[in-house]
């Protein structure tokens, strides 16, 4: 394996095998291979691909495609039909929340066995716990049993365990999809910081608009194939084009976070035309200017704001954000107004709906976000070209 290489992968593949009934298990450990009793389904189909050392890969598909069985296979917790898989250095992974915990045993106690599976000492995870009970920030709850704990706090004792180990590979697995918004800042902050520091991470979510912020590829895992794997925004971009136009299923993430631990909070949206007149009605061609009224709570470096524009069929027309345009906003308390203006808006008559967020300086956990919240409506008094906008051309006609 080159030493370039974080994690190399050859025709690995995995089949499970699906019992009907309880009792088919029973049997086939009778008949012991001679007669079958179960159904296969594989999960993997010969996948090959090689990670760079340093490499920040996110991994997209929809469920049941064989994002997940693939990173167990990697990190260890799942053993493969076929095919080969080498890994260069020390992995740590956050997958299913709770993977690897036994509910019976007390955080500290599924710390230490957690250590130990990934071959790091007794002595040198004794070492490290004070670190790990100040990442978790769970107090006295460190010592019962895990069976007891939220699932806030099963992701606080796994991502300070998963990150403070030293790890040379991180995987996370669709965790930070739960827990309270300041511990999703904080671990994005750590998996920055790794990032910084040329580790390789391997991040799965369905949140695409978070992995175009935070990874260098993408994987698009379809069937139990490699659909796609390329730079991220082509990738993503394809993604959303299937899970649009090739399928029915809408997948959202819905952040919960108590209003107290809020860092900052969307107020209002307005559109106005060229004079600073509020109005939802403009015509074709009119400049129009979406004000978002917004208040920081909290002091925080480094805040995106973005604004997206869909139409009724729920296209998505345009998204700009102050990150791609390297535009700053305000770090201190306060209230504000991120004021965006669309010159000579030649978007064709109709309806356009608009959603605006607020993310940390990655762009990846979401500070207040409002979906469709607001509207505008372009009309025209001409019938002069159909479908979404209007493009300057020329008509000719050549010889024969």
């Amino acid at each position: 394996m080159s030493s370039n290489f974080a994690i190399t992968i050859n025709n690995l593949s995995k089949c499970f095998q699906i019992f009907d009934r309880p009792q088919d298990r029973l049997k086939q450990g009778i008949f012991r291979g001679r007669k079958k009793f179960f159904r296969e389904f594989w999960a993997l189909h010969n996948v090959s691909f090689d990670i760079k050392k340093g490499e920040t890969i996110g991994i997209i598909g929809r469920n049941g495609s064989g994002k997940s069985t693939l990173l167990q296979i990697i990190a260890g917790t799942l053993s493969k039909t076929s095919g080969e898989v080498r890994v260069n250095g020390r992995v740590s992974a956050l997958l299913e929340l709770g993977s690897g915990f036994n509910p019976e045993f007390t955080g500290r106690e599924n710390v230490i066995m957690s250590a130990a599976i990934m071959g790091i000492s007794t002595k040198e995870i004794l070492e490290k716990m004070p670190l790990i009970e100040q990442f978790a920030e769970i107090g006295e709850f460190i010592d019962q049993p895990v069976k007891s704990y939220s699932s806030g706090m099963f992701l606080r004792l796994a991502f300070a365990c998963a990150v403070n180990v030293d790890p040379d590979i991180l995987i996370i697995d669709e965790a930070l999809a739960v827990g309270d918004m300041q511990f999703q800042l904080k671990c994005i902050e750590r998996m920055k910081l790794f990032k910084s520091q040329g580790k390789t991470i391997l991040f799965v979510s369905h949140d695409t608009y978070s992995m175009r912020n935070f990874c260098d590829q993408a994987i698009w895992m379809m069937d139990g194939h490699i659909h796609l794997r390329g730079d991220v925004n082509s990738v993503t971009n394809a993604y959303q084009d299937f899970m649009k136009f090739g399928n029915d299923s809408n997948v959202t993430l819905e952040h919960k976070e108590e209003k107290t631990e809020r860092i900052l909070s969307i107020n209002d949206v307005t559109f106005l035309d060229i004079d600073g007149k509020i109005k939802k009605n403009f015509s074709y061609g009119e400049d129009i200017t979406v004000e978002v009224n917004f208040t920081i709570l909290s002091t925080m470096e480094g805040i995106v704001g973005g604004i997206a524009l869909y139409d009724k069929q729920n296209t998505y027309v345009c998204g700009l954000n102050t990150k791609l345009d390297e535009y700053p906003l305000p770090s201190e308390p306060g209230e504000y107004k991120l004021i965006l203006s669309y010159n000579n808006f030649d978007l064709l008559p109709g309806t356009y709906f608009v959603d605006v967020g607020f993310y940390e300086s990655s762009a990846v956990v979401n500070l207040d976000y409002k979906s469709r919240y607001k509207y505008f409506m372009v009309h025209s008094g001409e019938y002069f070209a159909e479908g979404l906008t209007y493009i300057d051309h020329q008509w000719s006609v050549g010889g024969g």
